[in-house]
């Protein structure tokens, strides 16, 4: 495999396998601008577009601050397990996904150590859960939401670790989204 490809990988391992743990995709198919995954929510009268708009703002917060968690964890871990140095492990922090082809066809890190990154921020995403609960908790603390909304929400959304299609975030949705999402066509 091209050292290109390689880093693209793990760059991707390090953004996807987090986004999958917390339910990301989630958090993209929730986006209220068309209602997503919750367009049958705000249909029904369940929720509201503006309450739509929260769960979105708390979702991406919330899978924001887990990827960066997961990472700096990941890496923390290889440095301390002498895998890789601190000014490696920062330099891969500090990067994007051209960066981290950079850094490795500069010869910053070597492609074994782009596999160890790679294979430990995989370990940390398996290990992780949905977090999905945790963001529509702080919604119905806050007032935001009631318990039977975010019930409702949980069961609209995509199960942890989907990925959505990219018609289901343009589009009316097609089917059901998880385990008792109601299915509501659009209005007319």
């Amino acid at each position: 495999m091209k050292k290109s490809t390689t880093a693209g990988l793990v760059l991707a391992a390090l953004a996807g396998t987090t986004i999958m743990m917390i339910g990301g995709a989630s958090a993209a198919n929730a986006a209220p601008g068309d209602g997503g995954a919750l367009r049958p929510l705000i249909s029904a009268g369940t929720i509201t577009s503006s309450q739509a708009r929260a769960v979105h703002d708390q979702l991406t917060t919330d899978c924001e601050a887990a990827k960066a968690a997961s990472r700096d964890t990941a890496l923390t871990t290889l440095v301390t397990e002498g895998t890789l140095t601190q000014t490696q492990a920062d330099a891969v922090a500090a990067t994007d996904r051209e960066g981290i082809r950079a850094l490795v066809q500069a010869g910053t890190i070597t492609k074994a150590q782009a596999e160890a990154i790679k294979a430990e921020v995989q370990e940390y995403g398996t290990a992780k859960t949905d977090g999905r609960t945790a963001s529509l908790a702080k919604l119905v603390s806050s007032g935001t939401i009631t318990q039977a909304q975010s019930e409702a929400i949980a069961a609209a959304l995509p199960a942890p670790g989907s990925k959505p299609k990219p018609a289901d975030r343009m589009h009316a949705p097609q089917g059901p989204r998880g385990a008792g999402a109601p299915v509501v066509s659009p209005a007319a």
